[in-house]
């Protein structure tokens, strides 16, 4: 008895070390860009500096994020815990891209559950002349081994740098100076603001940004888009004497909008009366895996047609095409879907055209594994499979109530090869050549 209740303790411990294990394993794990920060105010009181980050991704349930106001001295973090802080905030839940995430010294989203550490040191507050906000994955505290995701400054010195640019030089002597981060860029993945936003600010006088300063521009769009105008400093707002409303219902919307795909357009042709060509075109794509084109004849009920892999991600225009070879007759409505790396999808268009009833068709044309003919009810007896050679291959009788038919092409070598459809007379009337790859 002793022993059975020994394994069972012995299962229970495994289960559960697995258990945990796996939850530990679950957490998202960031790249440069998928989180940003949208804003600080260093003229608010301590201990509650309000600023805001939003994520760029999905997160998954305990994903853990560092955040610092301790510059990056081209090696390591700066080292004063009176007045710089690290603080590690663990996801309680699934995140969804988009949302915004609000922080104080001691707080993310107005509490202290699944936050550690601090922003501020242990008895100072982020400096009041501008500050950094340093966005990690690692070991909370140290750069050593650290994944950078994104980086603010608002408060760089021009004693030590040019107007309006990363420290590159010396020693980060001060708690509002900071190297830029290795593995981020200040167009992309970081945003430093300059004296262009604060004339009084001027080279040499202090520092360069605002105490207080959100992102202002757009909350729509592509996330290299966002990125890029997040990073942008012209899309911030500052001020010296008042703060903002960084907080829930405040300057920001309820989420910003990431779009993996800008849509250009999405168009259908009819081609010789037997075939469809679809074309659509994007501006931008980001985290899109694939597009999807479904066909139906109602408008209601629709099948899969084919999946195109989307061309990575791009800023420029890109165009995709595909021919649907065996529409139906009367109206075919055709659907446009892209699915993100992520598997979300978004229906991006729905287009129709009407397709005249015709005497033949075959396709696809050129055919991998089949091709399939469409015809009139009653008007072919037989249809015949000839190589270039013109050796018979197969020989497909058709019944008189027969107005399709596919014909496998699997074991036959790439080339051409023709069709030949006999009437109900006997004779051949038509010839169709097809090209098998």
């Amino acid at each position: 008895m002793i022993k059975k209740l020994h394994c069972t303790y012995i299962v229970c411990v495994w289960i559960l070390l697995f258990v945990t294990r796996a939850t530990t394993l679950a957490q998202t794990t960031l790249t440069a860009g998928d989180i940003v920060v949208l804003g600080m105010n260093t003229d608010d009181v301590y201990p509650d500096q309000r600023w805001a980050f939003m994520t760029l991704v999905n997160l998954a349930a305990n994903t853990k994020i560092n955040f610092t106001d301790a510059g990056y001295d081209g090696t390591a973090f700066r080292v004063a815990t009176t007045n710089e802080g690290h603080m590690q905030w663990t996801a309680p839940g699934p995140v969804s891209k988009g949302t915004i995430i609000y922080g104080t010294n001691t707080k993310i989203n107005g509490a202290t559950t699944n936050v550690s550490g601090q922003l501020g040191g242990t008895a100072a507050y982020l400096s009041q002349g501008g500050d950094q906000i340093i966005v990690y994955q690692g070991t909370l505290g140290t750069a050593t081994g650290a994944t950078f995701i994104y980086a603010l400054n608002t408060g760089q010195s021009a004693s030590y740098t040019t107007d309006g640019s990363w420290q590159t030089t010396g020693s980060t002597l001060a708690d509002y100076l900071s190297y830029l981060p290795p593995g981020l860029s200040s167009t992309t993945t970081a945003t430093l603001t300059s004296s262009q936003l604060n004339t009084s600010h001027a080279t040499g006088s202090g520092n360069f940004g605002f105490d207080n300063m959100y992102y202002a521009g757009t909350t729509t769009g592509t996330r290299a888009a966002l990125l890029a105008a997040i990073s942008n400093p012209a899309n911030w707002v500052g001020s010296d004497g008042s703060t903002y409303n960084i907080a829930s219902s405040g300057v920001f919307p309820s989420a910003f909008t990431i779009l993996p795909v800008i849509l250009l357009y999405f168009n259908v042709q009819s081609q010789a009366g037997e075939t469809v060509q679809l074309t659509w075109g994007t501006a931008i794509e980001s985290n899109n895996d694939h597009f999807t084109l479904e066909r139906s004849d109602d408008g209601v009920h629709y099948s899969l047609l084919t999946t195109v892999p989307g061309k990575g991600d791009h800023d420029q225009p890109v165009d995709y095409s595909f021919i649907d070879h065996s529409p139906e007759a009367g109206n075919n409505y055709y659907r446009l879907s892209q699915t993100d790396r992520d598997g979300r999808v978004k229906i991006l268009g729905i287009k129709s055209i009407q397709v005249q009833a015709i005497a033949l068709r075959v396709g696809p044309n050129p055919a991998i594994q089949f091709v399939e003919a469409d015809f009139t009810r009653g008007d072919w007896r037989e249809i015949k499979l000839y190589n270039s050679a013109e050796q018979l291959l197969q020989t497909i009788s058709l019944k008189a109530t027969a107005s399709q038919v596919k014909i496998p092409l699997q074991d036959y070598r790439p080339g051409s090869y023709y069709l030949a459809f006999v009437g109900t007379n006997g004779r051949t009337n038509t010839v169709r050549k097809i090209l098998k790859r």
